[in-house]
């Protein structure tokens, strides 16, 4: 997508969308500090304002964000955009803190040649 600020990782990690009648486990396929995209076979209608939760390597308990589906579709396969809203500075540095964990992680599983 043009116009984007922050760089996206393509990475897929568990997380739970929070809402009140229970929790849905999703997985990721695009992390930024501004937004994610995750799989789902159901969607959310853009607009819609939802809490993510997931824990990093060095979080004891979950971290919780404030999201707001930006996209949504079915197909080809069903996925949604979330971009964080009233991210503070503590939840940006988390985000890319766990971004750079991920980063070093995949480094370290790739194959030497």
């Amino acid at each position: 997508m043009e116009g984007r600020k922050s760089k996206r990782l393509s990475v897929e990690v568990g997380c739970w969308l929070v809402e009140m009648d229970g929790a849905t486990c999703l997985y990721t396929f695009d992390l930024s500090d501004e937004g994610v995209a995750v799989i789902t076979e159901d969607p959310l209608p853009v607009g819609r304002n939802v809490i993510l939760q997931f824990f990093t390597p060095r979080s004891a308990s979950a971290v919780t964000l404030k999201a707001q589906v930006v996209w949504s579709r079915l197909e080809p396969e069903g996925a949604m955009g979330l971009r964080f809203v009233e991210l503070d500075a503590r939840g940006r540095e988390t985000l890319r803190e766990f971004m750079r964990l991920l980063l070093e992680q995949r480094q370290r599983e790739r194959p030497v040649r």
